[in-house]
Order: structure tokens, then C-alpha cells, then sequence
């Protein structure tokens, strides 16, 4: 059976001009000795070409495919191979990411649950890295070497101001910033090579916090002064809570930042505290 290129590209459901285009990478030689001078193909073009469309589905370029012209079967195997691995990896990361959105819209939920109210539970322990104390940055070689390992090979982080318990009390409100990872995500995604022994690493560890949301316009973002009758507004509140389930502030207080993409820029705040 003899296919014209608009039959075959209408079979394998792409353009004339994709067919043309596997002509010209080799991947198939149409008969050109017909008496109406048409390029014909035959099943085999399709099968093949049918392979081919798999494989580019699979990640290969076509510069590899290519390259299995002439190639033993058991070399074309160990590429296939390397290729398997390689979308393993892919969907493992996939799958990091989707926990990291999923973490994301429970934390918004539960922000927008909370309002102006307060919540007590545990906090989860977490390992974090500092890049600015109060409005200096944290540039040395080591540092930025964590950070970096925080921010590309931990793929589930989430962006922190915290607050040193000594500088509340000492009257200092400029906030550390940094980024964070919950250590049951180290466990998971297998970091603990690149996290044990590090300086510049701190944890956080698993206490009793009175949870609340704290949220300003997004054009304030990068007007700390706008920021504050939000801030105190908050502090309000939260004394409140405190007095009236007879807690005191016992450690490091936690912002995590939700974002600021939207209308508003939303943190959670995480206050370890314990009975008077």
C-alpha cells in the first residue's frame, strides 16, 4: 500500500510539512518513481514515524534519535535506559513540587480559616539558613554556597523572617530573613549529605506555638513604614490571646511568607509559647 505525503500526514495526524521534515532528518525515504512524480510511502513509514513521534514524547531530540542509525540494539537499549532514568528523576521532582503547592494551599487555607483569630498546635521542626540580619546581607563564600543547596537542590522551601527571642526582649524588632525546609522534607527527599555538619544551617526545633495570619496591602511590600500600624494591629491581638490563655512568648518567632503576588502580602506567624 502506497501513501501521498497528505495521506500519510493526515494518518499520523501532523502537517505536510512535518513529513518533509522527517525526510530531510533521514528518518524516512519516500519512492520518488512514480509515474505522477508524487512522493509515496508505505506502512513502514508509518510505523516508523509513529516510533519516532513516541520517542520525541519521551524527551529524545531528534539529534539523538538520529544517532540510532546503524547502532547495535543492545547501545540503543542502554540509551533508552539512561532515558528512563532520567524522566524517573524528572517525576520524582514533579512529585517534590506538587507536595510543596499542596503545603502552599493548605498554609493559605488555613490563614484565611484563622483571620484575626489564633490557633495552638505544635510546630513542625525545621532547618534554616539566614542571607540578611536585619538590613545586612550574609554574603560569605560558605553561606552563599548553602543557600544556594537550600534554593535549588531542596526543592521544597519556604521563605522565613524570624526574630531572635533576646533581641524582642532587648527592643530590637529588625527581622532575620532566610529560607526554610521542614526536616521530614530532608528525610524525604534524601538531604541529609548536604545539610549535616553545615555552620550556617540552624533548626528550629518542634514546640508549643500560638499560630496567627498577618497580612498588609502588597504595595507596602517595600515600605517597611506602611507596614507597621499592620504590625501593631497584630501585636494587639496576639498580647490578647496571650493574656487570656495565661501564655508567655518562649523562643524564636517564626514568619513564614505566603506571598505577595495578590492584593495582599500574607505571612504565617509562628510564636512558641508556654504556660505562665
Amino acid at each position: 500500500m502506497k501513501y501521498k505525503t497528505n495521506e500519510l500526514a493526515k494518518v499520523l495526524g501532523v502537517t505536510t510539512n512535518t513529513i518533509r521534515r522527517y525526510e530531510k532528518n533521514g528518518y524516512i525515504t519516500p519512492d520518488k518513481s512514480t509515474e505522477s512524480g508524487y512522493r509515496s510511502y508505505t506502512q513502514g513509514d508509518i510505523v516508523k514515524i509513529g516510533l519516532i513521534r513516541l520517542l520525541r514524547k519521551c524527551g529524545f531530540t531528534h539529534q539523538e534519535i538520529e544517532s540510532f542509525s546503524g547502532k547495535p540494539n543492545e547501545e540503543i537499549r542502554e540509551l533508552a535506559q539512561n532515558k528512563l532514568e532520567e524522566i524517573d528523576k524528572e517525576i520524582q521532582h514533579l512529585k517534590f513540587l506538587r507536595h510543596w503547592l499542596r503545603d502552599n494551599i493548605q498554609m493559605i487555607d488555613v490563614c484565611k480559616n484563622l483571620g484575626e483569630g489564633f490557633t495552638v498546635m505544635d510546630c513542625p521542626p525545621v532547618y534554616y539558613v539566614l542571607y540578611s540580619s536585619g538590613e545586612k546581607l550574609l554574603t560569605e563564600k560558605e553561606r552563599l554556597k548553602t543557600i544556594s543547596d537550600f534554593m535549588y537542590a531542596a526543592p521544597e522551601v519556604q521563605s522565613i523572617m524570624l526574630y531572635k527571642e533576646e533581641d524582642l526582649k532587648s527592643g530590637n524588632v529588625m527581622p532575620n530573613l532566610g529560607w526554610a525546609i521542614k526536616e521530614m522534607d530532608i528525610d524525604r527527599v534524601g538531604l541529609h549529605d548536604i545539610f549535616n555538619n553545615d555552620k550556617y544551617i540552624e533548626y528550629y526545633p518542634m514546640q508549643k506555638c500560638v499560630y496567627g495570619s498577618f497580612r498588609y496591602p502588597s504595595e507596602y511590600s517595600n515600605i517597611p513604614e506602611k507596614q507597621i500600624p499592620y504590625a501593631q494591629e497584630f501585636n494587639a491581638r496576639k498580647e490578647k490571646f496571650l493574656h487570656e490563655n495565661n501564655f508567655c512568648e518562649s523562643g524564636d518567632t517564626v514568619m513564614f511568607f505566603m506571598g505577595s503576588l495578590g492584593e495582599y502580602a500574607d505571612w504565617m506567624i509562628c510564636i512558641p509559647v508556654k504556660d505562665k
